[in-house]
């Protein structure tokens, strides 16, 4: 499946499969949803006969799959710094627990 007008089913298939996080998701409903996306573009990559070759026209799609990556990783980066401060915040109390 490889050719001109394959590279647009793969990018839309793509783009299906990478919807926007969603605000306000706790860190465990963010990394399920992250697990079903990286499932879904798998079986998309899996799909992908090189060489796959993206036309002009079909850029869009591509920057907006680029986006929504960008919005993933910033959500995830978010996720990881939230769950450092409470691991933080965790120690400290404990540190405190045990002065006298």
């Amino acid at each position: 499946m490889s050719g001109p007008s394959d590279s647009r089913e793969i990018l839309a298939a793509l783009l299906e499969a990478t919807p926007l996080p969603t605000p306000g998701d706790g860190v465990e409903q963010l990394l399920a949803a992250f697990e079903t996306v990286l499932t879904q573009r798998a079986a998309v990559l899996d799909r992908i006969v090189p060489p796959l070759r993206v036309a002009d026209d079909e850029r869009p799609l591509l920057v907006e799959l680029e986006q929504r990556q960008a919005a993933w990783q910033a959500a995830l980066d978010t996720a990881r710094l939230s769950i450092g401060g409470a691991r933080v915040g965790t120690q400290r109390l404990r540190a405190y627990a045990r002065t006298p």
